[in-house]
């Protein structure tokens, strides 16, 4: 368990700080500026509830039954029932990791002081936390206006029902609990709804998502990097004078990224280069790695305004005293950008599978047909060109955008649009393993290239790299069965080990190549 204490303010949490309560366990605490937030905007919820004025789901039904009043002597029953049969999530399991994303997610949505909900509701959602109690929740169940079904099976746990992992123990939710020394929580007017339209899953799970593409992009980069070598590519696509001519952030990024690690490669010799210009596979590298970096600081601006945003439907202005409807549940800017990372991720595997194909192409690279040292029939690497053209086609299906597909009138007509938020999400995240295979499929047909063309020195990051490779998997000789070689660099790839290598090389990324401004990109493309 990580050391570190995570306070929510309901302002200020990034992905950084979710991913550490998820996966390092990092403790988490309210700050007292929110618990006065909470207390004041509580004080205007039961001012309003006393006055009898209606209220969406303070005292009235939900969807199409808020023309229904609900009485004071029925109103903890509602609240049960609302958490209850919200309960319509399916699917396997999400993962322990997911599932603290979405409360802490959800504690600091509550931390704004436009919820209003108790101290005590957001205080019994941290206790989860640092007690390290799981709620069981389904996977599928939300179409993106509030992880409705799944934010239930969570609060079914904080009220005494449903199921919790502790200890790798599932049990019933009032037996978790107690296993901690903690006690159920009875409802009051507001938090039902408080605690269960929020987005958690959208907003917890595509953290942990973007934290995890965010490692993707310099695998990309590193696996290009070494096709360059391999290809005995022109380096003039990198050239630093171009950065003046297009001045875009990720293009930037990408191609000072890509200089950094083939510094010192035999590339930049006069006459290195075979070709006076390379498939567009090669020569517009940076050009698509640099929207995917893009692509990612946008879904990055999006996410983090979500996470510190009151997600609420009705919502509290305290300075004025009351309790307006909104729709400020609805992601759909988030689903979107989700969207447009997949297709910038799809786009980049596209150009992995291209570059994999050229170079086992004779009439491409100048080298034997599918890299074979004995040319054949069943010789060489002829496999990896089928296995990367299979990936991008999986990327291009996962890559589809989904964020029109919701055509439901559910609740009579009323919940008749929806964001999708959450399988935008979904998709993302399934596209990860695939990058990861796709990486390392070119980096072994990259590493057998540079075997085969015996050019060198490489480049200060892509030596590190091709050191990597060959110490799972070494050059391909004769036909012979390497599936064992290819996981071990599939399994160092996705830990982080062949990143790491290549960043101890060079020097790991500075955060401000991918987190400025656009006038702070300006002034750095005018320096000299």
């Amino acid at each position: 368990m990580s050391t570190r204490l995570v306070e929510l303010t309901g302002d200020d949490l990034t992905v950084e700080d979710v991913v550490a309560v998820a996966r390092d366990r990092a403790r988490v605490a309210l700050s007292g500026e929110a618990l006065l937030a909470m207390r004041e905007a509580r004080d205007v919820v039961d001012a309003v509830y006393a006055s009898g004025e209606a209220v969406y789901g303070l005292n009235t039904g939900l969807g199409s039954l808020a023309r229904y009043r609900i009485p004071i002597e029925q109103l903890r029953r509602f609240s049960l029932d609302t958490v209850a049969d919200m309960s319509s999530s399916y699917g396997r399991p999400l993962p322990f990791d997911v599932v603290r994303a979405m409360m802490v997610t959800r504690a600091n949505g509550m931390a704004k002081a436009g919820v209003g909900v108790r101290c005590e509701l957001a205080q019994l959602l941290v206790e989860l936390l640092n007690r390290d109690v799981s709620p069981v929740v389904r996977e599928v169940g939300s179409v993106g206006q509030g992880d409705l079904s799944e934010m239930s099976d969570i609060g079914k746990v904080l009220i005494g029902i449903g199921h919790a992992e502790v200890g790798g123990q599932v049990m019933s939710g009032r037996a978790a609990l107690a296993h901690v020394g903690l006690e159920p929580i009875v409802l009051a007017s507001k938090e039902a709804l408080a605690l269960i339209s929020a987005n958690g899953v959208t907003l917890g799970r595509g953290a942990l998502v973007l934290h995890d593409v965010a490692g993707l992009v310099d695998l990309l980069q590193v696996a290009a990097a070494l096709s360059l070598e391999g290809f005995a590519g022109n380096l003039s696509i990198i050239h630093p004078g171009t950065r003046h001519l297009q001045p875009q952030l990720g293009l930037s990024t990408a191609a000072g990224r890509l200089r950094e690690m083939l510094e010192g490669s035999y590339l930049w010799q006069p006459g290195a280069a075979r070709n006076l210009q390379d498939p567009l596979s090669f020569r517009c590298v940076a050009r698509s790695h640099g929207a995917l970096y893009d692509a990612l600081n946008y879904t990055r601006f999006n996410l983090e305004a979500e996470l510190n945003a009151a997600n609420d439907n009705p919502l509290v202005l305290v300075g004025e005293g009351v309790i307006v409807s909104s729709g400020n549940f609805d992601v759909a800017g988030l689903a979107m950008a989700f969207d447009l990372l997949r297709l910038a991720i799809a786009n980049a595997i596209k150009g992995t599978n291209e570059r994999v194909q050229k170079l086992l192409w004779n009439h491409f690279s100048g080298l034997p047909s599918a890299l074979a040292f004995e040319q054949g029939p069943t010789n060489g690497l002829k496999p990896m060109g089928r296995w990367c053209a299979a990936l991008a086609a999986e990327a291009r299906s996962l890559a589809r955008p989904v964020t029109l597909d919701y055509a439901g009138q559910v609740a009579e007509g009323v919940e008749d649009d929806a964001s999708m938020a959450p399988l935008s999400v979904r998709r993302t995240h399934e596209l990860v393993s695939l990058v990861h295979r796709t990486v390392v499929y070119e980096l072994i047909t990259a590493a057998q290239a540079i075997d085969m063309r015996e050019r060198w020195p490489l480049g200060r990051g892509t030596v590190a790299a091709y050191r990597a490779v060959r110490d799972h998997v070494p050059m391909l000789r004769e036909v012979r069965g390497w599936d064992p070689d290819i996981e071990g660099l599939v399994g160092a790839v996705a830990e982080g080990q062949l990143g790491a290598r290549v960043s101890a090389a060079i020097g790991v990324l500075r955060e401000e190549h991918s987190r400025v401004s656009v006038g702070t990109l300006r002034d750095n493309l005018a320096a000299p």
